[in-house]
């Protein structure tokens, strides 16, 4: 075969499959427009007769003869008004939920060996409403796969289980500051409703340490002023962690009588620490630590120092009269130098091109 055989060849070959991807793309592209138009079909159906059904226009027969055409879409069109209703006013959903049989659907997918399966499971039943799902979620926590126990957590927030608290937090005991910032999300809805147990956390010397770390961090974004003794206690935690969201929480709480416990640690070994100190300070107004602020400063990590310039300037005049002077005559050239970034970023201070001296 010569060489132009090969090449005619090759050509034919990649023109057909060429013609072959591009059939496939239009196919493609048919079907999901075709998806599209038939689930915006059913919504314009089946919405007016769910918010008819809730208003007490529609009764259950007439609203189940529409959602059973197409159980996925019924399922995720109730689940949308049940947000929207929150949880005392979605339970007048229930009816249509307990027609759909979603609920059994849902407890036999929990134990499917798929785990796709038990995640949607455990999504769904925090939109039924229905206390019997309290347990089977509360077996989920300990799946193996950590999405399906975040999904349960949810789901027992959104049922108002107040007991699965301790449990979640618990089960939900994984590395990172980014998982725990999920898990005290996922708690946040159930509001005031969760100062006893997150002061049982914080105050039984058994839990460990990720877990009080979050229960510390949910206090502050809760604002529990109930938490604040629990809280200055765990400034002198062994975990840096704890450490570190008792500072931020007290600050959020506004707390200004643990000012100087707070300030205690501004030499803590943890920079993260020292740097939510120098935040705390700035944040509670605590003149009074301004010389402390000043020594942040120097800090040989750029977050405190920064954290401190900006918390010297939110204390009000006397922080940005002290940081003026450091610009200038603090001892220490890394000190100089944040002040004068803090300035000029605030306009304060004319930007210049002076190197670091």
């Amino acid at each position: 075969m010569n060489l132009l055989t090969i090449v005619t060849t090759t050509a034919v070959i990649l023109t057909i499959l060429s013609f072959i991807l591009l059939l496939g793309i239009i196919l493609l592209r048919l079907f999901t427009d075709r998806s599209l138009d038939h689930e915006s079909d059913f919504r314009k159906k089946a919405l007016p007769v769910i918010i008819a059904f809730i208003g007490g226009k529609a009764d259950t027969a007439t609203a189940l003869a529409v959602l059973r055409k197409e159980h996925s879409l019924a399922l995720q069109l109730l689940m949308e008004e049940s947000s929207r209703l929150g949880r005392v006013d979605s339970l007048r959903l229930q009816p249509l939920y307990d027609g759909l049989s979603f609920e059994k659907h849902a407890l036999k997918s929990l134990q499917s060996r798929v785990w796709q399966s038990r995640l949607h499971a455990a999504d769904t039943l925090g939109y039924t409403g229905r206390e019997d799902s309290v347990p089977p979620l509360m077996s989920a926590l300990r799946d193996e796969v950590i999405a399906v126990r975040f999904a349960a957590a949810r789901s027992l927030v959104r049922l108002q289980c107040l007991d699965a608290v301790d449990t979640i937090l618990h089960s939900l005991d994984v590395p990172g500051e980014v998982s725990q910032r999920r898990v005290a999300e996922i708690l946040f809805p159930l509001g005031s409703s969760a100062t006893e147990p997150i002061l049982k956390v914080l105050g039984t010397p058994s839990v460990n340490d990720a877990s009080r770390a979050i229960a510390a961090r949910l206090a502050g974004m809760l604002h529990l002023e109930r938490a604040v003794p629990a809280l200055s206690h765990l400034l002198s935690h062994q975990s840096a962690n704890v450490r570190l969201n008792s500072v931020r929480s007290l600050a959020s709480i506004g707390d200004r009588s643990s000012i100087t416990t707070i300030a205690s640690l501004g030499e803590d070994p943890s920079w993260e620490v020292r740097s939510s100190v120098m935040q705390a300070l700035g944040k509670l107004g605590a003149e009074e630590q301004v010389p402390l602020l000043l020594q942040g400063l120097s800090d040989q990590e750029w977050w405190v120092r920064h954290n401190a310039g900006e918390a010297l300037l939110a204390i009000g005049d006397q922080g940005t009269k002290a940081l003026r002077d450091a610009a200038d005559h603090h001892v220490d050239a890394y000190g100089r130098d944040m002040s004068k970034q803090i300035l000029q970023r605030h306009g304060l201070l004319e930007v210049t091109t002076e190197s670091l001296s």
